[in-house]
């Protein structure tokens, strides 16, 4: 049968029912470890070990667990009660009075002990002036830097001195009652509280930001539900944190067994082919470093035979190897090929890629030579280019190549698209191949290219070449558009008439026999519009136009009423005054005709067309176009000419420059800002550009030419409403407001009898007679 000891009594706390073979409890002997001074207690006079108070251990545990009221009666208190140890249930450590009992949560119902207030009435406040240090008043923040605060942080400074703090806590007392919430709930949010108004002091802010409470480790949204009652934060419902990803460590790397080069698992790549080449290199000691076990190649190990390639063969007397680093940093060996050098992997793949690439082609021999001359003028054709062939053209020249790069530089500063960069880069790469960079190119030749290979385009690298005078120009394409339009329909007329129509058109451009103001082509060509279908019904019975009767006139403009009959009028008597003029017909069949004209009024547009036209914009410059039609009243065919020079924002102006006149407009609050803004976005997308138009598109941002109408055309499409209507609309609205026709052409910059017609209409009370 097992022995039985029998029972004793613990010399230090007197507690019965341990061993007597031992002189201590299990507990005690920690606290004589702890405490080896032995004296009287001055509570109770018992001999034992005592701590810094002079107490022992018997008379705290009584403090603590019986009667906390003893500590007033230190000096022959009353007699402690006789403790046991019992089996599995232990006496408590002693521990400080300040300190929960280790393994229970501390009661914080009990009133605290006179020693515990004693001890906290004398501690030292705890206000860490490292956490969150209270910025200077009216300094401005330069930048805020994100904080990683933790709950130890609220507690260094849970001792300073906050505004608005008591009020926040009775607050969050007055929620936590509200919602029936747990202590630690509202102990948590006061604790965060005080943080995140010291985080508020540090920043020097009155109101608290969402990204102050971003800071905070715990109890983000109850912290913002109490600031938002007392009204000192805006933020709503914060989103919770996202976990951080786990840090995937890297595998170690170690040297290779081999060589020693750092970097490798096992074995580097340049030592690999050598172990498993055994016939080549046999396994064994080296005879200059002494290495054993390695693949060797004349008796001497790879690492040497690299120490004695790099450093010469002198270094074979040597016995030491130099220590290298291997992969992608090895030095000089990833550039070497070989038996003994290393190439890295993206070197490898490299090579095999250079292996499979074909063999360049050689250079053309239709390059264009500076010195030579042209024989006869022909231009080329670029059908024999299909479609995929970009890798069969001949090799560029050293010129070719860096005006090709010149070109990519060129389109990546102003902004180009990547898809139009790469398709006009592809189209010069294409030219450059087959003519090369030593001569001016044709323009023609330029322009034939992409209407007969799909996928290149030449709109942009014909202005790079004339940047660079490597651009013959097309006198065919100096022409105005206008023009050329005018020429290529007086060939489709009989000679006769055709010939007395170019003395027309040179009279009108003021090269008659008497000199006046040239007319616009534009012009021209709309009056040639008026004349061709009655043209080609006389070609048909007359050779010339001095054959026309006044019964021919008369005849064709009654089967056109209207208004189609006053424009062909207006353009019959223009061509036959002129060609009386130059003497080519004996009289002028026009004359004495008239006809009744219709004047088409103005008309008002309804105001639930025009609410919110502006902000109905897509885009910043169509915003700027839009105001400029609306309020200011600008043309649609003088708006794309408006230069950037002449915008002064300073001032609040912009010159709109007209072909006799330059009219003045003063920018409202409205069109100053949407200028600012388009200004920023131009220079954010084209800073280098040199298109002097202070308007630009994706096309003409590598140009110098403005922006066509068709860009106009496309800004006012969605709104449900063109342009020339709204500018109408507007200076009729101006003239309601007022019927002086002065006030009109100043601010318009209109014609006089054109604001007479708007005034009429705004007020034709004002006219002789009233309209029909």
């Amino acid at each position: 049968m097992p022995k039985r000891w029998p029972i004793g009594q613990c010399r230090v706390c007197l507690g019965w029912g341990e061993k007597p073979q031992f002189a201590d409890c299990g507990a005690c002997s920690s606290w004589r470890a702890l405490h080896p001074e032995q004296a009287a207690c001055r509570r109770c006079g018992h001999g034992s070990h005592v701590n810094t108070d002079g107490l022992c251990r018997l008379c705290l545990l009584t403090i603590r667990l019986e009667d906390p009221e003893w500590v007033a009666h230190l000096v022959g208190g009353r007699p402690a009660q006789l403790m046991l140890i019992l089996p599995g249930d232990r006496l408590p450590r002693s521990q400080p009075l300040d300190r929960p009992v280790r393994g229970h949560a501390p009661d914080r119902t009990r009133p605290r002990s006179l020693l515990d207030q004693l001890r906290i009435a004398t501690a030292e406040p705890v206000d860490d002036p490292h956490v969150c240090p209270p910025t200077i008043r009216s300094q401005l923040l330069l930048f805020r830097p994100r904080r990683q605060l933790t709950d130890a942080h609220a507690r260094r400074l849970r001792h300073r001195d906050l505004p608005d703090y008591e009020n926040l806590k009775d607050t969050a007392t007055a929620l936590a009652a509200e919602r029936e919430l747990s202590k630690a709930w509202w102990r948590g949010t006061c604790l965060m509280l005080r943080l995140v108004l010291a985080i508020r002091e540090a920043d020097g802010e009155e109101t608290i930001r969402e990204e102050t409470l971003d800071d905070l480790p715990r109890f983000r949204n109850a912290v913002a539900d109490v600031l938002r009652h007392a009204g000192l934060t805006n933020a709503g419902l914060l989103a919770p944190r996202r976990r951080p990803r786990p840090v995937v460590l890297h595998k170690p790397q170690r040297s290779c067994q081999y060589c020693d080069c750092w970097g490798f698992r096992t074995t580097c790549p340049g030592c690999s082919p050598w172990k498993h080449q055994r016939h080549l290199h046999p396994v064994g000691d080296c005879a200059r470093c002494g290495r054993p076990d390695v693949p060797l190649l004349d008796e001497i190990c790879r690492a040497c035979c690299l120490h004695i390639d790099q450093h010469g063969p002198d270094a074979r007397a040597e016995s030491w190897t130099q220590l290298w680093l291997g992969g992608d940093l090895a030095p000089r060996l990833t550039m070497r090929s070989g038996t003994l050098g290393y190439v890295a992997p993206h070197h490898r793949a490299r090579a095999r890629a250079a292996a499979r690439r074909p063999p360049p082609s050689p250079i053309s021999p239709h390059l264009l030579d500076p010195g030579q001359g042209l024989l006869f003028d022909a231009r080329r054709d670029w059908s024999c280019l299909a479609k995929g062939t970009l890798n069969q053209l001949p090799s560029l020249t050293p010129n070719a190549q860096a005006l090709l790069a010149d070109f990519r530089r060129h389109a990546a500063e102003r902004g180009l698209d990547e898809q139009v960069n790469r398709i006009a880069a592809r189209s010069l790469r294409i030219l450059l191949a087959w003519l090369g960079a030593d001569a001016p190119i044709h323009e023609a030749d330029i322009l034939a290219l992409p209407a007969d290979r799909p996928g290149t385009s030449a709109r942009h690298i014909l202005a790079f070449l004339q940047q660079h005078d490597l651009l013959t120009p097309d006198p065919d394409r100096q022409l105005d558009i206008h023009q050329r339009a005018i020429e290529q329909r007086l060939t489709e007329l009989p000679p006769g008439i055709a010939g007395e129509l170019c003395a027309w058109v040179g009279v009108l451009r003021g090269e008659g026999r008497r000199e006046h103001r040239a007319m616009l082509f534009e012009t021209i060509r709309k009056y040639l519009g008026y004349l061709t279908p009655v043209l080609i019904l006389w070609a048909g019975r007359i050779s010339s136009l001095r054959e026309i009767s006044r019964d021919d006139v008369h005849a064709v403009l009654e089967q056109r009423p209207g208004q189609p009959g006053l424009d062909l009028a207006t353009a019959l008597r223009s061509l036959f005054q002129a060609l009386k003029q130059e003497r080519l017909i004996f009289r002028d069949p026009t004359r004495g005709i008239t006809m009744t004209s219709v004047v088409r009024l103005p008309v008002p547009i309804p105001t639930d067309r025009l609410r919110g036209l502006i902000d109905r914009a897509n885009g910043t410059m169509a915003k700027l176009v839009v105001a400029l039609v609306a309020i200011h009243g600008l043309g649609r065919n003088e708006t794309p000419g408006l230069l950037l020079a002449d915008l002064d924002l300073q001032d609040g102006t912009l010159l709109v420059r007209r072909r006799l006149a330059r009219h003045t407009v003063y920018l409202d609050e409205l069109t100053h800002t949407l200028a600012i803004a388009w200004l920023r976005e131009r220079r954010h997308r084209w800073p280098r550009t040199i298109n002097p138009h202070l308007l630009l598109s994706q096309q003409t941002a590598v140009m110098d030419t403005a922006v066509s109408i068709m860009v106009i055309n496309e800004i006012f499409r969605p709104l449900g409403i063109s342009p020339s209507k709204l500018r109408q609309d507007r200076i009729l609205d101006e003239a309601k407001h007022t019927a002086d026709p002065v006030h009109l052409i100043r601010v318009f910059g209109i014609s006089a009898s054109t604001a007479m017609k708007y005034v009429y209409t705004a007020h034709p009370e004002r006219r002789s007679t009233l309209p029909r």
